[in-house]
Protein backbone atom coordinates (compact mmCIF):
# COMPACT_ATOMS: atom_id res chain seq x y z
CA UNK A 1 0.00 0.00 0.00
CA UNK A 2 1.02 3.06 -1.36
CA UNK A 3 1.64 5.99 1.76
CA UNK A 4 3.33 9.10 0.29
CA UNK A 5 0.15 10.26 -1.29
CA UNK A 6 -1.82 11.53 1.62
CA UNK A 7 -1.05 12.42 5.34
CA UNK A 8 -2.12 9.42 7.68
CA UNK A 9 -4.68 11.30 10.27
CA UNK A 10 -3.88 8.41 13.23
CA UNK A 11 0.10 8.95 12.68
CA UNK A 12 0.35 12.43 11.75
CA UNK A 13 -2.93 14.14 13.33
CA UNK A 14 -3.85 18.14 12.50
CA UNK A 15 -2.16 20.29 14.32
CA UNK A 16 -4.81 23.60 13.42
CA UNK A 17 -7.86 23.92 12.96
CA UNK A 18 -8.24 24.80 9.06
CA UNK A 19 -6.10 21.24 9.24
CA UNK A 20 -8.75 19.75 11.02
CA UNK A 21 -11.43 21.03 8.86
CA UNK A 22 -9.93 19.73 6.21
CA UNK A 23 -9.26 16.08 6.86
CA UNK A 24 -12.52 15.46 8.35
CA UNK A 25 -14.20 16.94 4.84
CA UNK A 26 -11.36 14.74 3.21
CA UNK A 27 -11.70 11.75 4.91
CA UNK A 28 -16.01 11.71 5.19
CA UNK A 29 -15.73 11.80 1.43
CA UNK A 30 -13.37 8.74 0.78
CA UNK A 31 -16.48 6.13 -0.23
CA UNK A 32 -18.41 8.47 -2.48
CA UNK A 33 -15.46 10.09 -4.55
CA UNK A 34 -14.00 7.38 -4.12
CA UNK A 35 -10.09 7.37 -3.73
CA UNK A 36 -7.22 9.01 -1.59
CA UNK A 37 -7.11 12.37 -1.05
CA UNK A 38 -4.69 14.18 1.03
CA UNK A 39 -5.78 13.18 4.46
CA UNK A 40 -6.21 9.16 5.08
CA UNK A 41 -5.42 6.51 7.49
CA UNK A 42 -3.18 3.20 6.56
CA UNK A 43 -5.63 1.10 8.55
CA UNK A 44 -8.49 2.24 6.04
CA UNK A 45 -6.45 1.06 3.42
CA UNK A 46 -5.91 -1.78 4.45
CA UNK A 47 -9.01 -2.49 5.03
CA UNK A 48 -10.24 -2.09 1.70
CA UNK A 49 -7.47 -4.58 0.78
CA UNK A 50 -8.87 -7.37 3.23
CA UNK A 51 -12.07 -6.82 1.79
CA UNK A 52 -10.57 -7.66 -1.93
CA UNK A 53 -8.78 -10.50 -0.14
CA UNK A 54 -12.17 -11.70 1.13
CA UNK A 55 -14.05 -11.72 -2.07
CA UNK A 56 -11.01 -14.25 -3.60
CA UNK A 57 -11.72 -16.32 -1.12
CA UNK A 58 -15.24 -16.45 -1.33
CA UNK A 59 -14.84 -16.80 -5.32
CA UNK A 60 -11.75 -19.65 -4.78
CA UNK A 61 -14.04 -21.64 -2.66
CA UNK A 62 -17.28 -21.26 -4.76
CA UNK A 63 -15.36 -21.88 -8.00
CA UNK A 64 -13.37 -24.95 -6.31
CA UNK A 65 -16.53 -26.98 -5.87
CA UNK A 66 -18.20 -25.74 -8.76
CA UNK A 67 -15.88 -26.95 -11.26
CA UNK A 68 -15.53 -30.17 -9.01
CA UNK A 69 -11.85 -29.80 -9.23
CA UNK A 70 -10.88 -32.24 -6.25
CA UNK A 71 -12.89 -34.96 -7.96
CA UNK A 72 -11.01 -33.68 -10.94
CA UNK A 73 -8.12 -34.10 -9.66
CA UNK A 74 -8.84 -37.83 -7.98
CA UNK A 75 -9.17 -39.25 -11.17
CA UNK A 76 -5.73 -38.34 -12.24
CA UNK A 77 -3.52 -41.86 -12.19
CA UNK A 78 -0.11 -42.49 -13.93
CA UNK A 79 0.71 -46.17 -14.85
CA UNK A 80 3.28 -47.80 -13.02
CA UNK A 81 4.44 -49.39 -16.32
CA UNK A 82 5.20 -46.35 -18.10
CA UNK A 83 6.18 -44.18 -15.32
CA UNK A 84 8.62 -46.42 -13.84
CA UNK A 85 10.79 -43.27 -11.89
CA UNK A 86 8.48 -41.75 -8.81
CA UNK A 87 9.95 -38.33 -9.57
CA UNK A 88 8.85 -38.73 -13.21
CA UNK A 89 5.27 -40.02 -12.13
CA UNK A 90 5.12 -36.90 -9.95
CA UNK A 91 6.38 -34.80 -12.72
CA UNK A 92 3.15 -36.41 -15.02
CA UNK A 93 0.57 -35.74 -12.17
CA UNK A 94 2.07 -32.23 -11.52
CA UNK A 95 1.11 -31.44 -15.29
CA UNK A 96 -2.49 -32.39 -14.61
CA UNK A 97 -2.78 -30.94 -11.27
CA UNK A 98 -0.87 -27.19 -13.32
CA UNK A 99 -3.95 -27.15 -15.34
CA UNK A 100 -6.55 -27.49 -13.20
CA UNK A 101 -4.88 -25.10 -11.75
CA UNK A 102 -4.91 -22.28 -14.22
CA UNK A 103 -8.97 -23.19 -14.84
CA UNK A 104 -9.31 -22.54 -11.40
CA UNK A 105 -7.23 -18.91 -10.84
CA UNK A 106 -8.68 -18.41 -14.59
CA UNK A 107 -12.46 -18.57 -13.50
CA UNK A 108 -12.05 -17.07 -10.34
CA UNK A 109 -9.94 -14.00 -11.83
CA UNK A 110 -12.43 -13.42 -14.05
CA UNK A 111 -15.18 -13.26 -11.48
CA UNK A 112 -13.26 -10.84 -8.92
CA UNK A 113 -12.58 -8.67 -12.32
CA UNK A 114 -16.54 -8.15 -12.45
CA UNK A 115 -17.49 -7.17 -9.10
CA UNK A 116 -17.46 -3.62 -8.83
CA UNK A 117 -14.93 -1.31 -7.07
CA UNK A 118 -15.85 2.02 -7.72
CA UNK A 119 -17.36 5.08 -5.43
CA UNK A 120 -19.85 3.42 -2.75
CA UNK A 121 -19.39 0.18 -3.82
CA UNK A 122 -18.25 -2.49 -0.68
CA UNK A 123 -14.53 -2.24 -1.10
CA UNK A 124 -14.64 1.40 0.11
CA UNK A 125 -17.27 1.69 2.22
CA UNK A 126 -15.09 -0.87 3.60
CA UNK A 127 -12.34 1.20 4.34
CA UNK A 128 -14.61 4.01 5.20
CA UNK A 129 -16.10 2.52 8.04
CA UNK A 130 -12.88 2.26 9.23
CA UNK A 131 -11.34 5.38 8.08
CA UNK A 132 -14.52 7.02 10.36
CA UNK A 133 -12.30 5.87 13.45
CA UNK A 134 -9.96 8.33 12.50
CA UNK A 135 -12.35 11.00 11.62
CA UNK A 136 -13.81 10.75 15.13
CA UNK A 137 -10.90 11.01 17.14
CA UNK A 138 -10.00 14.12 14.80
CA UNK A 139 -13.59 15.72 15.51
CA UNK A 140 -12.56 14.99 19.86
CA UNK A 141 -9.20 16.56 19.13
CA UNK A 142 -10.93 19.92 18.07
CA UNK A 143 -13.50 20.06 20.74
CA UNK A 144 -10.67 19.41 23.38
CA UNK A 145 -8.59 22.46 21.46
CA UNK A 146 -12.46 24.51 20.80
CA UNK A 147 -11.68 24.36 17.03
CA UNK A 148 -14.60 24.80 15.49
CA UNK A 149 -15.38 21.49 13.15
CA UNK A 150 -18.42 19.90 11.75
CA UNK A 151 -18.76 16.72 13.84
CA UNK A 152 -20.69 14.73 10.88
CA UNK A 153 -19.48 11.23 10.08
CA UNK A 154 -20.20 9.46 6.89
CA UNK A 155 -21.88 6.69 7.57
CA UNK A 156 -20.91 3.38 4.97
CA UNK A 157 -22.49 1.87 2.79
CA UNK A 158 -23.51 -1.72 1.79
CA UNK A 159 -19.88 -3.62 3.02
CA UNK A 160 -21.62 -7.71 3.74
CA UNK A 161 -21.59 -9.82 1.93
CA UNK A 162 -18.08 -9.16 0.23
CA UNK A 163 -19.24 -11.56 -2.95
CA UNK A 164 -22.84 -10.94 -4.07
CA UNK A 165 -22.83 -11.07 -7.59
CA UNK A 166 -24.25 -14.33 -9.02
CA UNK A 167 -22.89 -17.40 -9.29
CA UNK A 168 -21.40 -17.11 -5.75
CA UNK A 169 -23.79 -15.16 -3.90
CA UNK A 170 -27.38 -16.39 -6.00
CA UNK A 171 -29.93 -13.34 -6.15
CA UNK A 172 -27.81 -10.77 -5.02
CA UNK A 173 -26.96 -8.83 -7.70
CA UNK A 174 -26.11 -5.15 -8.78
CA UNK A 175 -27.22 -3.41 -11.80
CA UNK A 176 -24.32 -1.24 -11.44
CA UNK A 177 -21.48 -4.13 -11.98
CA UNK A 178 -18.82 -4.04 -14.57
CA UNK A 179 -19.70 -6.95 -17.05
CA UNK A 180 -19.45 -8.30 -20.19
CA UNK A 181 -21.87 -6.69 -22.45
CA UNK A 182 -22.87 -5.36 -26.09
CA UNK A 183 -20.75 -2.58 -26.89
CA UNK A 184 -19.40 -0.93 -30.17
CA UNK A 185 -15.87 -1.47 -28.82
CA UNK A 186 -14.03 -5.02 -30.37
CA UNK A 187 -10.87 -6.38 -28.98
CA UNK A 188 -8.90 -8.45 -31.80
CA UNK A 189 -5.51 -9.88 -30.87
CA UNK A 190 -3.88 -8.17 -34.18
CA UNK A 191 -0.07 -10.11 -34.32
CA UNK A 192 1.16 -12.95 -32.61
CA UNK A 193 4.82 -12.89 -34.81
CA UNK A 194 6.44 -12.04 -31.36
CA UNK A 195 4.41 -14.47 -28.86
CA UNK A 196 7.42 -16.64 -28.00
CA UNK A 197 9.17 -13.22 -26.93
CA UNK A 198 6.51 -12.60 -24.89
CA UNK A 199 4.71 -10.36 -26.04
CA UNK A 200 1.34 -9.63 -28.38
CA UNK A 201 -0.45 -6.84 -30.30
CA UNK A 202 -3.97 -6.42 -29.46
CA UNK A 203 -6.21 -4.11 -31.45
CA UNK A 204 -8.98 -1.96 -30.07
CA UNK A 205 -12.08 -1.25 -33.32
CA UNK A 206 -14.37 1.38 -33.14
CA UNK A 207 -17.28 -0.61 -34.82
CA UNK A 208 -20.18 1.71 -34.16
CA UNK A 209 -21.94 5.16 -35.58
CA UNK A 210 -21.14 6.92 -32.59
CA UNK A 211 -16.76 7.86 -31.39
CA UNK A 212 -16.04 5.48 -28.06
CA UNK A 213 -13.63 7.03 -25.60
CA UNK A 214 -10.96 4.54 -24.33
CA UNK A 215 -8.39 4.75 -21.20
CA UNK A 216 -4.92 5.48 -22.93
CA UNK A 217 -2.90 4.43 -19.85
CA UNK A 218 -1.49 1.03 -21.10
CA UNK A 219 1.96 0.30 -20.84
CA UNK A 220 4.49 -2.58 -20.29
CA UNK A 221 3.82 -1.41 -16.53
CA UNK A 222 0.34 -1.24 -16.56
CA UNK A 223 -0.94 -3.88 -18.72
CA UNK A 224 -1.46 -6.56 -16.26
CA UNK A 225 -3.62 -4.91 -14.30
CA UNK A 226 -5.90 -4.37 -17.40
CA UNK A 227 -5.69 -7.81 -19.45
CA UNK A 228 -5.30 -11.36 -19.07
CA UNK A 229 -4.36 -13.61 -21.37
CA UNK A 230 -4.97 -17.55 -21.66
CA UNK A 231 -3.32 -20.43 -24.03
CA UNK A 232 -5.01 -23.58 -24.39
CA UNK A 233 -4.14 -26.49 -26.44
CA UNK A 234 -6.16 -29.48 -27.99
CA UNK A 235 -5.12 -31.44 -25.86
CA UNK A 236 -7.29 -29.33 -22.93
CA UNK A 237 -4.22 -27.81 -21.61
CA UNK A 238 -4.37 -24.16 -20.14
CA UNK A 239 -1.90 -21.62 -18.72
CA UNK A 240 -2.89 -18.14 -17.64
CA UNK A 241 -0.08 -16.14 -18.80
CA UNK A 242 -0.82 -12.98 -17.10
CA UNK A 243 -1.09 -13.31 -12.94
CA UNK A 244 -0.76 -9.99 -11.57
CA UNK A 245 -4.30 -9.11 -10.24
CA UNK A 246 -5.90 -5.32 -8.54
CA UNK A 247 -6.90 -2.22 -9.60
CA UNK A 248 -4.64 0.45 -10.39
CA UNK A 249 -4.75 3.28 -8.79
CA UNK A 250 -3.59 6.55 -10.75
CA UNK A 251 -2.64 9.33 -8.59
CA UNK A 252 -3.18 12.20 -11.32
CA UNK A 253 -5.68 13.22 -14.15
CA UNK A 254 -6.36 10.13 -16.76
CA UNK A 255 -5.32 10.17 -20.37
CA UNK A 256 -8.02 9.23 -22.74
CA UNK A 257 -8.13 8.31 -26.89
CA UNK A 258 -11.34 9.30 -28.64
CA UNK A 259 -12.14 6.10 -31.36
CA UNK A 260 -14.26 7.86 -34.37
CA UNK A 261 -16.25 5.04 -36.03
CA UNK A 262 -14.16 2.33 -37.74
CA UNK A 263 -11.12 3.65 -36.00
CA UNK A 264 -8.79 1.11 -34.43
CA UNK A 265 -5.73 1.52 -31.75
CA UNK A 266 -3.48 -1.06 -31.31
CA UNK A 267 -0.80 -1.88 -27.83
CA UNK A 268 1.61 -4.06 -27.55
CA UNK A 269 1.44 -6.12 -24.07
CA UNK A 270 3.74 -8.20 -22.39
CA UNK A 271 3.41 -11.80 -21.81
CA UNK A 272 5.00 -13.95 -18.67
CA UNK A 273 5.27 -17.09 -20.11
CA UNK A 274 7.47 -18.62 -16.62
CA UNK A 275 5.18 -21.18 -16.55
CA UNK A 276 4.49 -22.21 -20.24
CA UNK A 277 6.17 -25.35 -20.91
CA UNK A 278 6.63 -24.04 -24.60
CA UNK A 279 8.82 -27.06 -25.43
CA UNK A 280 6.07 -29.57 -24.81
CA UNK A 281 3.97 -28.00 -26.95
CA UNK A 282 5.71 -27.52 -29.84
CA UNK A 283 3.66 -28.23 -33.11
CA UNK A 284 0.24 -28.06 -31.11
CA UNK A 285 -2.70 -26.10 -32.49
CA UNK A 286 -3.58 -23.35 -29.73
CA UNK A 287 -6.27 -20.82 -28.77
CA UNK A 288 -5.35 -17.45 -27.69
CA UNK A 289 -7.06 -15.35 -25.68
CA UNK A 290 -7.01 -12.27 -24.15
CA UNK A 291 -9.32 -10.39 -21.78
CA UNK A 292 -9.79 -6.53 -21.22
CA UNK A 293 -11.08 -5.43 -18.02
CA UNK A 294 -11.65 -1.61 -17.14
CA UNK A 295 -13.48 -0.15 -14.02
CA UNK A 296 -11.41 2.82 -14.54
CA UNK A 297 -11.63 6.90 -15.98
CA UNK A 298 -14.61 8.41 -16.07
CA UNK A 299 -17.27 8.64 -19.44
CA UNK A 300 -14.88 6.25 -21.02
CA UNK A 301 -15.59 2.19 -21.88
CA UNK A 302 -15.93 -0.03 -18.64
CA UNK A 303 -16.71 -3.45 -18.91
CA UNK A 304 -14.51 -6.44 -20.46
CA UNK A 305 -13.77 -7.11 -23.57
CA UNK A 306 -12.19 -10.37 -25.33
CA UNK A 307 -10.37 -11.20 -28.15
CA UNK A 308 -8.91 -14.60 -29.60
CA UNK A 309 -6.44 -15.93 -32.13
CA UNK A 310 -5.13 -19.50 -33.10
CA UNK A 311 -1.64 -19.71 -33.18
CA UNK A 312 0.81 -22.62 -33.64
CA UNK A 313 3.80 -23.66 -31.09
Amino acid sequence: MKTDSYRDALANPPVSEAEAIEAVDCMNGYQSRPGVWKWHTQAASLAHEQHHRRQWEDAYKYYWKELKIQEELEKQSVSCTEKTEMDDAIEAMNKAVQTWKDILWLEVKDYVKRLPDGANDRPYCAGQQVLNNATLQVIEQALTNGWNVSADITQPGTIEPPCFLPPVNEGKTRSRAVAEESTSLKLSIADTSRFMQGEITVCFRNEGSLPVRILDEIDDETSDFFFMTILRTERGDVRVLDRKMGTMTFHRALNYRELAPGQEYSVTIPLCLDEVDLAGWKQCSCELETRYYNQQGKDCFLGTLRGTSRIVL
